[in-house]
């Protein structure tokens, strides 16, 4: 479905990432006060015509006046065009930015993806030792504040399925959905990653949030392979990180769990970001006895399938 409606505003993986390659927007101010006590939007009529076709969560901070979350051509793609076209190719790329392969037996091959029916399809094999998947990226940066939301079936499959952002050195980066779909996994299938990473890369050290409310599960027992849903996170500051999913808010970082080895050197997650759809299979996961090579949920076709029907980013303006 490709019509939703926004209301407008009136106011003021554990993943292991240590493979994570290493490797301009006008710089956009900490919004300050990122509405904190003042949430929800309110519909003032329809100040931008075009936000009308989209819906955003009504938990989204109230902006000050006179702005409105504003739709981003350049970070946002419907998938209404093949690969080859203008539409797809002017903002997007069928690679990871900086023509990394993926993590370990993964290898990000552009044959694995395609646009069919409006929607971007991932189809993973295995070829040659390796599991050949897709990735797609953005060849710009996004700065926050900034709203991305991503409509999603995720695989069931031992693979991952991600819609991330990292910024251009490999040091910060943001995960708005990290999942694993396969339905024989009781755990995993019922759960979301929602965290993020801050990294040293020399000597390597990575930090991310690792408590138990990393892996949101939405007590209905929900089965997320089974169904589109909508994941989206809130990157309104440089420790301000909130997630969304079917448009509820269902999780918020601490501030003290953005930065706590002070990685960044006090700065919290302040880099620019490229956007990235991938699928991965990832060597921690191989430590529980995943073989990927062997899985049924990697060598049967169509379990591999992730479709994304949308990524949508969205900033105050």
């Amino acid at each position: 479905m490709k019509y939703v409606i926004l209301l407008c505003v009136m106011f003021a993986f554990s993943c292991d990432k240590a493979d994570t390659p290493i490797n301009d927007d006008q710089e956009i101010e900490d919004p300050g006060n990122g509405g904190d006590e003042n949430e929800g939007n309110e519909n003032e009529g329809g100040e931008n015509e075009e936000e009308d076709m989209y819906m955003l969560p009504e938990a989204l901070p109230v902006l000050e006046a006179g702005k409105t979350w504003t739709y981003q051509d350049k970070f946002s793609n419907e998938f209404s065009a093949d690969k080859s076209s203008e539409e797809f190719t002017a903002n997007w790329q069928d690679k990871f930015f900086n023509g990394w392969k993926g993590p370990d037996k993964t290898r990000y091959t552009a044959s694995r993806s395609s646009i069919v029916d409006g929607e971007m399809i991932f189809e993973a094999a295995v070829v040659n030792g390796t599991v050949e998947t897709g990735c797609i990226s953005s060849k710009e940066m996004v700065e926050y504040p900034m709203y991305m939301e991503a409509r999603v079936k995720i695989s069931n499959s031992p693979l991952s399925s991600a819609v991330w952002m990292l910024s251009e050195d490999s040091t910060q980066e943001i995960d708005n959905l990290e999942a694993y779909g396969d339905v024989t996994n009781d755990y995993f299938s019922k759960r979301l990653h929602l965290s993020h990473h801050v990294f040293i890369r020399d000597p390597f050290q990575d930090y991310q949030p690792t408590g138990p409310e990393t892996w949101y599960a939405d007590g209905k027992n929900t089965v997320w392979s089974q169904d589109y849903h909508t994941y989206g996170v809130l990157w309104w500051g440089p420790r301000d990180l909130r997630y969304y999913v079917d448009g509820e808010e269902v999780r918020r970082t601490p501030e003290d769990e953005i930065d706590p080895e002070n990685y960044t050197n006090g700065t919290g997650l302040v880099k620019p970001m490229y956007l990235i759809i991938s699928q991965a299979a990832q060597g921690w996961r191989e430590n529980s006895g995943i073989d990927y090579l062997t899985d049924p949920g990697v060598t049967t076709p169509e379990r591999t399938r992730n479709y994304f029907d949308y990524i949508r980013v969205f900033k105050p303006e």
